[in-house]
């Protein structure tokens, strides 16, 4: 697959979320809304944790999520939230104004019922622009379609 893997990940000390898409699930379809939805995996590692699972996402996820971590990285005190229509991923960027942060992550693998997994990867302000980078080759990818109402 010549395609670049579209991701975005938070790592450190062995720690991680990684969240990894593949597509539009339903590119052709006549809503916007349903236009919007992209099929990806979870992976995380947390201690002796480590999983994978499928989820769904949705293109606005991302874009608020980088706007947000944009405004923690400019001035480090604050939150950025990730999270999903359906719960399944939350991640809660908190800054503490001097460039320690802390994200607090929260994960189902499988939507509305499935069994929950949390856990905290603290990190510093230097692995954000990796981060913003990252969420800006999927919002290039998958901008929003339309109007989602």
């Amino acid at each position: 697959m010549n395609e670049e893997t579209l991701f975005f990940e938070i790592s450190e000390s062995g720690n991680l979320i990684r969240i990894e898409l593949i597509g539009l699930n339903y590119p052709t379809a006549e809503l916007d809304w349903d236009r919007n939805w992209i099929r990806g995996f979870v992976k995380v590692k947390a201690g002796a944790f480590s999983g994978e699972f499928k989820a769904d996402f949705m293109t606005i996820d991302f874009v608020g999520f980088k706007n947000e971590l944009t405004k923690l990285y400019d001035k480090l005190n604050g939150i950025a939230t990730f999270q999903t229509l359906e719960s399944q991923v939350e991640i809660k960027i908190v800054g503490d104004g001097i460039g320690h942060l802390n994200a607090q992550c929260i994960v189902l693998d499988n939507a509305g019922n499935g069994n929950k997994l949390e856990f905290e990867i603290s990190f510093d302000q230097t692995h954000i622009p990796k981060i913003l980078n990252q969420l800006e080759k999927i919002t290039d990818k998958f901008p929003k379609i339309g109007e989602l109402k």
